[in-house]
């Protein structure tokens, strides 16, 4: 196993996404409807919705320029996915509100809805921090209970798809709890879904009868971290050796990052106070950090040299975090 000094790793993190030890969230400005846009949820294996998500995500979120699709293809083959896979997906990201379209044919061309990029701060911001041990925890959890009619289950599920996002989980059918003060987000998206019937409100730990709301799985989620950790763990012995290219250096970058958006899925980021002394998360998110760190460079000089083949004029649109 490589030695990562956590301090570092932390400081390191801050430096690469703007972030302080403080909840960071969306500031509001350019806030959009929570329905605007529909982020596709990960799923075990992986997605080519959610990979193409993450590539673009991680070095065109910041710009409303034009990518045409044949360097968005060219791309993504290099992460593994196919050309009609990629054709497929950024079809369907386009009806989900996530891409939009200019022209058709071999001149088609995507950039993020504004939606999408809005969505992309907090989703980023949240990835950032999700797992860090320097977030302290206000010993308060959130509670939030609500009903929506059956007419409406497709409301219902985006709410629910939403709530665990920001790191509820049910403990009684709609009565879900995060340990986290997300008192504004509910807000936010009970307004967006328009979801009315909902009661929301904030509960000591010590003033619980019984036993506090077991909101997390300790099997399965454990066991995901380690392998993750041990993966990457080798991975970044390669790159410290020199042995990725520039190429395997971009999908080791965009593959990391999308195994690593998909953990808070499933984890709704319990105080490390309130876990098992062994669990996993700190190797695994100390181990994202390094190869995260490590493949910038190579990411980035990969991404400019395929726009500079295919769309040199998409080069001003580029922006990957850098290395410290």
């Amino acid at each position: 196993m490589i030695a990562i000094n956590l301090a570092s790793v932390n400081k390191s993190a801050k430096i690469l996404f703007g972030w302080e030890d403080v909840m960071v969230r969306y500031d509001g400005e350019g806030r959009v409807e929570a329905t605007a846009v529909d982020f596709p949820r990960p799923q075990r294996g992986g997605t080519s919705q959610h990979l193409l998500v993450t590539m673009l995500g991680e070095f065109w979120r910041h710009t409303d320029l034009w990518l045409p699709a044949r360097a968005i293809v060219r791309l993504a083959e290099d992460v593994g996915l196919t050309r009609s896979a990629v054709t497929t997906a950024l079809s369907r990201l386009a009806a989900r509100g996530v891409l939009e379209n200019d022209g058709g044919g071999r001149s088609s061309r995507y950039r993020f809805t504004a939606a999408a990029r809005a969505r992309l701060v907090v989703g980023t911001a949240q990835i950032a921090q999700f797992g860090d041990p320097s977030i302290p925890w206000d010993r308060h959890w959130t509670a939030v209970a609500f009903s929506v009619p059956e007419k409406e289950r497709d409301v219902r599920e985006a709410f629910r798809a939403r709530l665990k996002w920001l790191g509820f989980a049910p403990v009684y059918d709609a009565l879900w709890f995060s340990p986290r003060d997300r008192m504004e987000q509910v807000r936010e998206i009970a307004d967006g879904y328009g979801v009315e019937d909902f009661m929301a409100f904030r509960v000591e730990d010590d003033a619980f009868e019984g036993r506090r709301p077991a909101i997390i799985d300790t099997v399965e989620p454990p066991r995901r971290y380690a392998e993750f950790a041990a993966a990457n763990e080798a991975r970044l012995k390669r790159l410290q050796a020199g042995e990725l290219d520039a190429r395997e250096g971009f999908r080791a970058r965009v593959e990391v990052l999308d195994e690593w958006r998909a953990f808070p899925w499933d984890d709704p980021g319990m105080p490390y106070e309130l876990l098992p002394e062994d669990w996993p998360l700190l190797r695994a998110r100390a181990a994202y950090i390094a190869v995260f760190e490590a493949t910038a460079s190579l990411a980035e000089r990969h991404v400019r040299e395929v726009l500079g083949e295919l769309a040199p004029e998409a080069q001003a649109g580029v922006l990957v975090p850098a290395t410290p």
